[in-house]
């Protein structure tokens, strides 16, 4: 089998899908050209858009799975450089951001990790770029219950208030997070960086389920 630089068989990189026609708000992949979904016209999430890279499936899932869950830092590093073409293109059309504010982790998370995936996935735009990676504003104050087991109203509940966040006077920020799925806890975090004085705030995961 051959292998890339960044430890991702060509087979599997070629495998990675991304759907052509998204929610410009949440990012869900739509099978029309529609620009939004029925459930953000009903209710918009509180950010402003949100872009991501793949869909959260096949191959995707399980490097991703692997990175996150089993210290395979090199499947990160390759994700990072595709987050930062990805990024590029966004700022090519939309503009600068003030800063990024990548989703916290709790710090009984961190622990048990060992490091935030998140940052992991910035470490390319963070080298290549002048952006603020802002690490510092947010802090997570509540530890949560692994998301991924709860349904749309557990996700909200459990995810509420867990976010504290300093004063800050950007004008526009980009919010980063590996996978979204349902987008409770971007939400809540766009949510705390909006009272912080935030003008507004887009989206950017590597993935969307």
């Amino acid at each position: 089998m051959q292998y890339s630089d960044f430890c991702v068989c060509k087979e599997c990189e070629q495998s990675l899908v991304s759907a052509q026609h998204r929610c410009q708000s949440c990012a869900t992949v739509l099978k029309s050209s529609l620009h939004f979904c029925g459930a953000c016209l009903a209710k918009a999430p509180l950010f402003s858009k949100a872009y991501t890279v793949y869909d959260y499936s096949g191959s995707c899932t399980t490097l991703i799975k692997h990175f996150k869950f089993d210290h395979q830092l090199c499947i990160g590093d390759f994700f990072a450089h595709k987050l930062h073409d990805k990024y590029l293109r966004i700022i090519s059309k939309q503009g600068e951001y003030d800063a990024i504010i990548p989703l916290p982790l709790s710090k009984q998370r961190l622990r048990e990790r060992g490091y935030n995936q998140t940052h992991e996935l910035l470490r390319i735009i963070a080298k290549k770029s002048d952006i603020l990676i802002d690490q510092k504003s947010v802090k997570r104050i509540k530890a949560t219950r692994a998301l991924s087991t709860l349904d749309l109203q557990e996700r909200q509940s459990e995810i509420k208030n867990a976010f504290s966040a300093q004063a800050m006077n950007y004008q526009k920020v980009l919010l980063v997070d590996d996978v979204m799925t349902t987008g409770s806890s971007l939400n809540e975090l766009a949510k705390t960086v909006l009272k912080a004085g935030v003008g507004s705030c887009d989206v950017l995961t590597l993935a969307r389920a």
